[in-house]
């Protein structure tokens, strides 16, 4: 659910500033909410000083190499040494990559050497470098030799050498500062200065742990300093606006009396923008690692679908990645990851759950590794309506009922926010007019008759919309909306005849495994065809897998995001609660 927030002005006097301040992170309670972001030398000096130990942290490996000898290890974690150390290695790079284009320019050229070319235009030989279209060339002077070094299905490359002058109706072009060899020499002395100076960086692996620590304390310096730049003043009075959770108030209440603050305390009114807390069951909140993968928290005064979220989108993995034994594969992948890896409980139990639900599905579906049938002991526990005779045109069904069911439950919702007032029965009509597009579907995808009722059920769906989707007394200045009507009723179709997409990546899914099992039976008997088979079975179900991935992210998470959540009102415009709170240990309370 989405916690309740209260607004709250924080007002403190100008000498007691930096101690309420520090109070304040402290708690870690209060969401800060700025008129205009907070803009000073101190707050730009902490984001510059934020960014490097980003920076510095993000190139830094994970482990300290085995082999690291004592003299490469350096004598103390120095943050100012580590970047000059960054900074060089950038320069290097970027001289580097000048390097290279410079090469790959006069590539067409050849080995030849520019400070020749200077020393006989001196004694009066002139020679000028071109660059052109094979379709474009120009008119060579008489007297001059032409010498044509490259020449593709574009490009054409040559040397003018004569006495007089060479001028052509082309550009020239320049002479490099040095030849091929010498730049190449150039570039070999700064990739191994480079490799040097990686070396030296990554010595400081050791400290990382050190870097971690310093990250965090640079985090809450900028914090404190953009809280402080972000004080209204009012006199000798300064005040902090921003946003409690009400669970959290009676803390920042009992800080107050304590520090002699002033605090005012009010209910988020409708023009505010306050942030979003979700806070869920454990069962629930494995679904928070897919918000956090894609970025969208739900406006405050939006709501949670958190919990139909995880249902559906566990689903439509089950049934676009939709093998038992890539689902068996994933559940041991995962558990393997929880004992050496360091994992949000979250993000594991949702792993587990959706694998635990593609094991179910394909065993259901029939499907294990692509194969044509399943082993005996598992044949039980198939089911003939999803794998049998006309299965394809079953599971297409079944993607329009999925499809049915899960707009219905996103206006039976909005319905349900709505009451009591009258525009809930227009989230009704959307419920008629929803099955009445199922019906549609069918017939045109399945070439199932279509019910006459279910054009009784449309038209009656389509007057509770006109009549009841706005207040009466809005429709003068809202009446776009009965303009953009017909566009919303073909949306509505389009959207339900969208869910097919399950079946059809499921069943590219089924496709591939088996076209790669096919490859592998074809290799032939021996020991050598044998290694060959695994490899192309391995590399195939690998490549399989990546693909059901993605697939999983373009088609399942974008029905429940775009579709569900469009048909339910919701358009992720929520701002993720961030309190003002201290992420290191004050000194003299590290752990």
């Amino acid at each position: 659910m989405i916690v309740t927030m209260n607004k709250v002005t924080l007002l403190v006097s100008r000498q007691d500033r930096e101690q309420a301040l520090e109070t304040l992170q402290e708690l870690g309670v209060m969401h800060l909410s700025f008129a205009a972001v907070p803009e000073d030398s101190e707050v730009e000096a902490a984001r510059e000083w934020l960014d490097k130990i980003r920076q510095l942290r993000e190139m830094m490996p994970e482990t300290v190499r085995e082999d690291q000898t004592r003299e490469e290890m350096p004598p103390r974690f120095d943050v100012e040494a580590m970047w000059q150390l960054l900074e060089k290695s950038r320069r290097i790079r970027q001289e580097i990559d000048n390097l290279e284009q410079e090469i790959e320019r006069i590539r067409p050229f050849g080995p030849f050497d520019p400070d020749a070319v200077r020393r006989l235009e001196k004694s009066g030989v002139r020679l000028r470098l071109y660059e052109t279209s094979v379709h474009s060339e120009p008119v060579i002077p008489e007297g001059v030799y032409r010498v044509e070094t490259f020449r593709d299905k574009e490009t054409v490359c040559f040397v003018l050498i004569g006495l007089d002058d060479l001028t052509v109706d082309i550009p020239e072009f320049s002479l490099p500062r040095a030849s091929l060899e010498t730049l190449h020499r150039e570039k070999k002395e700064r990739e191994d200065e480079q490799e040097r100076l990686r070396q030296q960086l990554f010595g400081y692996a050791i400290y990382r742990f050190e870097l971690d620590a310093e990250l965090e304390k640079a985090r809450d310096r900028y914090d404190f300093v953009t809280a402080r730049s972000g004080l209204a003043e009012h006199g000798p009075v300064l005040a902090l606006e921003g946003f409690v959770p009400g669970k959290r108030l009676s803390r920042l209440q009992r800080s107050a009396v304590e520090g002699g603050w002033g605090l005012s305390v009010r209910e988020v009114e409708s023009e505010d923008r306050p942030p979003t807390l979700l806070e869920h069951p454990a069962w629930v909140r494995p679904i928070k690692s897919v918000f956090e993968l894609i970025g969208v928290v739900p406006g405050y005064f939006e709501t949670d679908i958190s919990l139909p979220f995880l249902l559906f989108l566990s689903l439509f993995f089950a049934m676009i990645v939709g093998d038992a034994g890539y689902g068996a594969l994933f559940i041991g992948g995962t558990l393997l990851a929880g004992r050496f890896i360091r994992m949000p409980e979250h993000a594991f139990r949702l792993m587990l759950i959706m694998s635990g639900c593609t094991v179910v599905w394909g065993l259901m579906n029939g499907n294990l590794f692509g194969l044509q049938a399943l082993p005996a002991m598992l044949q039980p526990v198939q089911v003939d309506w999803l794998s049998g005779e006309n299965s394809d045109r079953h599971l297409m069904l079944l993607c329009f009922i999925i499809g049915g069911l899960q707009l219905t439950l996103a206006h039976t919702w909005r319905l349900v926010l709505l009451l009591p007032q009258v525009r809930a029965l227009a989230q009704l009509g959307w419920i008629m007019v929803t099955w009445s597009m199922f019906f549609l579907a069918r017939h045109l995808v399945l070439l199932e008759d279509f019910p006459e009722a279910m054009l009784f059920v449309f038209g009656g769906g389509l007057a509770l919309i006109v009549f009841f989707m706005l207040p009466l007394s809005s429709i003068g200045r809202n009446w776009p909306e009965y303009v953009r009507l017909p566009l919303d009723l073909i949306s509505s179709f389009v959207d339900l005849v969208s869910y097919i997409r399950l079946y059809a990546v499921g069943m590219a899914t089924y496709a591939i495994a088996s076209a790669f099992n096919s490859m592998a039976g074809e290799i032939g008997p021996g020991i050598f065809a044998g290694l060959a088979a695994a490899c192309v079975i391995f590399l195939g179900h690998g490549l399989n897998i990546l693909l059901a991935g993605m697939g999983v992210l373009v088609h399942g998470v974008r029905l429940n995001t775009l579709e569900f959540a469009g048909h339910t009102g919701i358009q992720w415009t929520g701002t993720r609660f961030n309190p003002f709170a201290r992420r290191h240990p004050p000194p003299g309370e590290e752990a």
